[in-house]
């Protein structure tokens, strides 16, 4: 999903995701038959295929296409919200501890930049801890066993006196991801009181790239905690609802515009 996509290409993904099958239209829906005829690319359409993010079948000499479960995270970007908060938590904590030879500057960095991404929380420079099981992890972190002079993995809960909610508290900027959250919904909401009409698609496009850009930014620093540890505060659901309601009403419109 690191390669470049073109915006034909993406709006072609977020049409079928957000405009067909997150309102369980069937793909030879007439709406998107129409959208492809008149807007949709062949090129992008195939380049979908052969990522395995579009899968195609024949029904009675109509061809339908099926975003695949690889097309839905892209389109979801990157990861899925709900599934990622409705995972499971034992209760343990998985504690990396690593320290790095003199002089590695650039492998700390990549190492920090990589455990950011994959949603570590910072407890102190060489200590950060992960709700997930250890073995996902270590698989994820052999990319690195070249590099690091020593990696410890654990697995640990909290003493009696502390508790679970001051540790996410400590280890993840949510204060932050709670402003880009904000940012987001502010926009959305602004957005649907003020949608395109169907026959502006250039606007609507625009507005489209807009949210898709703006929930990937406002989810960068989002670990997606399983639910049991969410901050009582935490906007990410609400964030979540907004986003999906206002992709799918561009997809749609976007749908419609082909009339036009």
């Amino acid at each position: 999903m690191a390669r470049h996509w073109s915006e034909t290409a993406l709006e072609t993904l977020d049409v079928l995701f957000w405009g067909m099958e997150v309102l369980r239209r069937p793909m030879g829906h007439p709406p998107f038959e129409a959208w492809q005829r008149r807007y949709g690319s062949l090129s992008a359409i195939a380049r979908l295929e052969r990522a395995h993010l579009l899968q195609r079948e024949k029904h009675a000499k109509r061809l339908v296409y099926h975003v695949t479960d690889l097309g839905r995270l892209m389109s979801l970007g990157g990861r899925h919200p709900e599934q990622q908060w409705q995972r499971p938590w034992d209760g343990q904590w998985r504690m990396l501890i690593f320290d790095l030879p003199a002089g590695q500057k650039a492998v700390r960095g990549r190492l920090l930049r990589w455990l950011r991404r994959n949603g570590f929380g910072y407890l102190q420079d060489s200590v950060w801890i992960h709700p997930d099981p250890i073995p996902e992890l270590a698989d994820a972190l052999r990319e690195f066993r070249y590099d690091v002079e020593s990696c410890t993995l654990l697995e640990a809960h909290c003493c009696a006196g502390y508790n679970n909610a001051a540790l996410v508290s400590g280890a993840w900027k949510f204060e932050l991801i709670n402003k880009r959250y904000e940012t987001l919904i502010s926009q959305a909401e602004g957005l649907l009181r003020h949608l395109p009409a169907p026959s502006d698609r250039e606007l609507l496009q625009q507005r489209l790239r807009e949210q898709r850009r703006g929930w990937r930014n406002a989810t960068e620093f989002d670990p997606f905690l399983p639910q049991t540890l969410h901050p009582r505060d935490y906007l990410g659901p609400r964030a979540w609802n907004i986003h999906r309601e206002v992709m799918s009403r561009l997809a749609t419109l976007l749908l419609a515009s082909s009339s036009y």
